[in-house]
């Protein structure tokens, strides 16, 4: 009779962990009106960071122009090539940033699977960009390093590769703002609490959790 009391006993208690785990995953999975709001959320955050994007370029491309007017091409080789690179990444930068801004979305999504594969497509091209504006800046070393060496055009080779490392620089902070928020708004739309299941094993009963990720 004690066996039968405790097994009895047990099953009713991981009956009640699944109720209380079910009702949790229940409670911390968002709502529709929550979906929105991280929706709208994403939107905006693209287009700050698009924004910010085109002032950069913007910056660049005119720091960049100024410097080519002012700077002589053999007495100031190397401010000439900086001048020239930070230029042309302007440009490319606020192309980019223009495209971008024309190709957002109006209104928000409003089902959650969209919302989440679209915040973890943004999550996955920011932590790309970052990796592509380590080797942006990593060229830059290189080059600048070959510019103290016996290079042709030395100078040169050192005004574009401090310019490449300024830029990688650059945008690696940009992204890695975005990214913060992108990782902010992941933890909202997943659940905490995961699946709760329960089974029977040789030793009693089992109580497994999944939590997705």
């Amino acid at each position: 009779m004690k066996t039968r009391y405790l097994v009895v006993g047990g099953s009713l208690l991981v009956l009640a962990c699944v109720l209380v785990g079910a009702s949790s995953v229940q409670a911390q999975t968002p709502t529709l009106g929550d979906v929105s709001e991280t929706s709208a959320a994403l939107l905006s955050s693209q287009q700050r960071h698009l924004w910010r994007v085109a002032a950069w370029g913007g910056l660049n491309a005119a720091g960049g122009l100024a410097l080519l007017l002012a700077s002589n091409r053999t007495e100031h080789a190397a401010r000439r090539a900086f001048g020239l690179q930070a230029g042309l990444w302007g440009l490319i930068n606020v192309g980019i940033a223009t495209i971008g801004l024309v190709n957002i979305p109006d209104a928000p999504l409003t089902d959650y699977a969209g919302v989440l594969s679209a915040e973890r497509a943004y999550h996955d091209i920011l932590l790309l960009n970052m990796g592509l504006n380590v080797a942006y800046s990593s060229v830059g070393v290189v080059m600048l390093v070959a510019g103290y060496r016996d290079v042709r055009a030395a100078a040169s080779w050192r005004g574009h590769g401090t310019a490449l490392i300024l830029q990688g620089a650059g945008l690696f902070v940009l992204d890695g703002i975005s990214l913060l928020a992108s990782r902010t708004r992941l933890a909202d739309l997943l659940p905490v609490a995961g699946d709760v299941v329960a089974g029977a094993g040789p030793l009693g009963a089992t109580l497994a959790v999944h939590v997705p990720f």
